[in-house]
């Protein structure tokens, strides 16, 4: 569930390639079969998911903005309390696949779906109430431009939540991570709260969470106002 371009797999081993090239249709840009299948239904994330939606205590006159929506599992959940929820990601098959699973509400003119980049959101400024951006932010190489329009797109009293697994501390965990762990960009606390804060966010938190009663994985929660 990203948003941050396309993958490069240009030069290095074959071994290399095809590890790229495995991270993305598995995370960073989910594709294929094994892509929808993952993301149909991401059993790993909705702990998250959880956290995201009760972090922002959706109203039913909020309108939604998920970056990195994957298969619209997210948007789906918070189409039950808000009034409108959009969605981007640049993966075409998890395009398709939020739009299927969010096809009453995209009929219903509830929901917007869309390709393309987090950098360049296809929306004016001040069109949303809130935003969130689950398990994306660390495959984002270069957040600032992200947050800068993410920034843009959000009303005055606007509210931004991220939610991202915390790095592996286990043995076990470390190996189980391995393949996508090289391609993932972790952001300190400290270092993402002074990028939302230069973005122009105010009320910033970020918080470094092991256990939660949506989730026993560990994850950093990021949140802010503008």
């Amino acid at each position: 569930m990203t948003m941050d371009g396309d993958a490069t797999l240009q030069g290095g081993s074959a071994m290399d390639r095809w590890q790229q090239a495995f991270v993305d249709i598995t995370a960073r840009r989910p594709s294929g079969w094994l892509g929808r299948l993952m993301y149909r239904r991401p059993v790993g994330h909705y702990g998250f998911f959880r956290v995201a939606i009760e972090k922002l205590q959706l109203r039913s006159d909020d309108v939604f903005l998920e970056v990195g929506c994957g298969g619209g599992i997210l948007l789906d959940m918070a189409l039950q309390s808000a009034q409108r929820a959009c969605g981007i990601d640049h993966s075409p098959d998890m395009v398709g696949l939020a739009r299927e699973k969010n096809a009453s509400a995209l009929s219903e003119g509830r929901a917007e779906i869309v390709q393309g980049d987090v950098r360049a959101l296809p929306w004016e400024e001040d069109t949303f109430t809130c935003a969130a951006g689950i398990e994306m932010l660390c495959f984002v190489q270069d957040p600032v431009p992200a947050l800068a329009e993410l920034y843009r797109v959000l009303r005055p009293d606007g509210r931004l939540v991220f939610v991202t697994a915390a790095p592996p501390q286990t043995a076990l965990s470390k190996l189980f991570s391995a393949p996508w762990l090289r391609y993932l960009h972790f952001h300190a606390d400290d270092e993402l709260a002074s990028m939302l804060t230069g973005a122009g966010f105010r009320a910033v938190q970020v918080l470094r969470i092991h256990r939660s009663e949506d989730t026993d994985s560990a994850y950093q929660l990021a949140y802010a106002s503008v």
